[in-house]
């Protein structure tokens, strides 16, 4: 079957679907910004006026206005379901207990005209043998046709999808009074429900202008770090985990709150306890083993965010700035703005931490409040500039008209068959323009599409350094590696820091083997003999074929290990999915330890150590 004619099909049935009394239709996909939506896009300009929306070069939803006989006052939205609930479909079927889950297809297997026994186990992907073997008894004395298979296959998915959209709709109603339907993103309903139920009257306000611009310099996120390399003379690693990082310290610290009020000079000499952001020279102290202080530099290959010691002037979150006085760095404020403070997330993390505790890990209550736990803060720092698109037809002289009129306010000129899409930012033009990028069904979403808050983002990030901080440059152990809620040590935590409240330490592996290249990129062995290998960038398929003792080798100077893995790959140009075999090398240099694209596109990590740099 041809692709339109399966297309027409497709959206008669959409048609069906319409009530008497509703000219609105929400379609959900699930993985619709990275998959469903480049497939879709190109077939819907024949039904109609569509509109794709994108923030951050992501596709969150398309806008089709149908443009048919008997169907010109209705509107079909495309969303996806994987930016409202971000686990596999089959991991949601589990946490909703979905009766007819998620099913099993060989996608690996090209042969769409394939009749006979069932396909062997290396066509399948994300399937255990015992799975496989429980398949295969299924189909013993059966005929295994791809083209029902995979009918069946896609029909269960949908099935699956609508029960637990379903199931959640009516567990967010029930708990919240929220139809998550009017939020296009899960960080854009946790700030519906904290707004509504949960947020201190009149606290907090939306940055704009050059507070907002100032204040996100202080805003770098996590810190990552590996300090040595491998564990030597067989020396037993314990590697802890923080209980919900973020959450944790949402509930127990003072947020800045109010309009900020800028100032000049040292307003410590004024007020000792002024709160907020500041512009300071800052100078660390040579002594310092592993730096807690981090700042974005401009290199080679891009900006970087490193931690190290020197001099510099910058902006940090007065909180972070006091805590650092602590390990002997020195500061001269020089302006700032500064801020109320006030509790503004207890009540939010207190609320949906307690439904965690009723129900058991993996329960689709359970899975719910974690994700609202985890997702407000993002919603806070997010980028306000939006986009507005322009569909136009494949015209130049009416393209060459769009650039001479917008110019450098295009951000990406799109061509998809006969038509071209203009993506335009729209930070410079009318509030009007903004509301008109985001989708008929969430106008009056508008305030949580845009209402942002980079102030309360840096400080929450802020404070979970000051934590993690606690375990650097600490004389009662040796730390190896740390992440954003995690550290490698060499000896145990005491007992009053362990235990599962929010905020306390988890021991997740006793090790007794470590690699560590970069940060993100390590191996262990786990005194059970179990072996753990991350590498950022790589799919769990390619990590298997990785051990530690390959890793290991990498410490050698100039040492490198070439392998290569399957990457999905879309483009909007031509509506293609494709895979490409990419290689990629593991690589160590005298100076850095690095993953690196070989196949043209370079994403160094940065070196294991940044000393004095000014």
């Amino acid at each position: 079957m041809d692709q339109i004619k399966l297309f027409k099909e497709f959206f008669n049935l959409l048609l069906n679907q319409f009530e008497k009394t509703n000219n609105k239709l929400t379609v959900y996909a699930h993985n619709l910004s990275e998959f469903d939506g480049v497939l879709l896009l190109k077939h819907l300009f024949k039904f109609g006026k569509a509109k794709p929306l994108l923030h951050n070069g992501k596709l969150f939803s398309i806008t089709l206005k149908l443009n048919l006989k008997g169907h010109t006052t209705k509107t079909i939205i495309f969303k996806d379901s994987y930016l409202m609930l971000p686990y596999s479909l089959r991991e949601l079927c589990n946490s909703f207990k979905i009766k007819n889950s998620k099913g099993y297809f060989p996608i690996l297997l090209n042969d769409i005209n394939y009749k006979g026994v069932l396909p062997n186990f290396e066509f399948f992907k994300s399937i255990s043998i015992s799975q496989y073997l429980n398949l295969k008894n299924q189909y013993t004395n059966k005929i295994w046709n791809f083209k029902k298979e995979a009918i069946k296959y896609c029909e269960l998915d949908c099935v699956s999808l609508h029960e637990i959209l379903t199931k959640f709709s009516n567990l967010i109603f029930n708990e919240f009074k929220q139809d998550p339907i009017k939020s296009l993103s899960l960080p854009a309903l946790a700030m519906r429900i904290w707004k509504t139920s949960f947020m201190p009257k009149d606290s907090v306000y939306q940055l704009t202008g050059q507070p907002q611009e100032l204040i996100t310099r202080s805003y770098t996120g996590g810190a990552v770090d590996v300090y040595i390399p491998k564990n030597k003379n067989n020396e037993i690693l314990y590697d802890y985990d923080v209980n919900s990082l973020y959450p944790s310290v949402m509930k127990n610290n003072l947020m800045p709150v109010g309009k900020p009020v800028p100032f000049e000079g040292n307003i410590r000499d004024v007020e000792p306890g002024a709160f907020g952001f500041f512009f300071c020279e800052i100078t660390t102290p040579d002594y310092l083993e592993h730096p807690i202080l981090q700042r974005r530099i401009k290199t080679a290959n891009g900006i970087r965010t490193i931690a190290g010691l020197g001099s510099w002037s910058g902006w940090i979150f007065s909180e972070e700035m006091d805590n650092a006085i602590k390990y002997g760095y020195q500061f001269n404020i020089i302006k700032g703005y500064q801020f109320d403070k006030a509790d503004i997330f207890s009540k939010y993390i207190d609320y949906l931490y307690n439904i965690r505790l009723q129900y058991p890990k993996g329960d689709a209550m359970n899975l719910t409040a974690k994700l609202l736990m985890n997702s407000l803060y993002g919603k806070f720092g997010m980028k306000t500039e939006y986009t507005k698109i322009e569909v136009l037809e494949n015209n130049q002289q009416l393209l060459n008209k769009y650039i001479d009129k917008f110019g450098t306010d295009i951000n990406d000129i799109i061509h998809l068959d006969d038509k071209i899409i203009l993506v335009l930012k729209i930070n410079k033009f009318k509030p009007s323009d903004i509301k008109e990028a985001l989708p008929r069904s969430d106008s009056d979403n508008f305030s949580h599409q845009v209402d942002v808050n980079v102030a309360i983002a840096s400080a929450i990030t802020a404070y979970a350094r000051i934590k993690m901080s606690t375990f650097k440059n600490n004389p009662d152990f040796t730390l190896y590696n740390s992440d954003t809620d995690n550290i490698v040590i060499n000896k145990q935590l005491p007992e009053h820091l362990i235990g599962k409240e929010l905020g306390q330490m988890k021991l997740e592996h006793i090790i007794k083997k470590a690699v560590f290249l970069a940060p993100k990129v390590y191996g262990l062995i786990e005194d059970n003999g179990n072996e753990i290998i991350k590498a950022k960038g790589l799919t769990k398929d390619s990590i298997k074929s990785i051990k530690v003792t390959d890793l290991e080798l990498l410490l050698k100077k100039d040492s490198s290990r070439l392998f290569t893995q399957d990457k999905s790959f879309k483009n909007l140009f031509n509506s293609n999915i494709s895979v490409l075999n990419t290689a990629y090398t593991l690589k160590s240099t005298s100076s850095k330890r690095e993953l690196i694209y070989v196949n043209g596109v370079f994403d160094s990590t940065k070196p294991l150590n940044y000393k004095n740099i000014k």
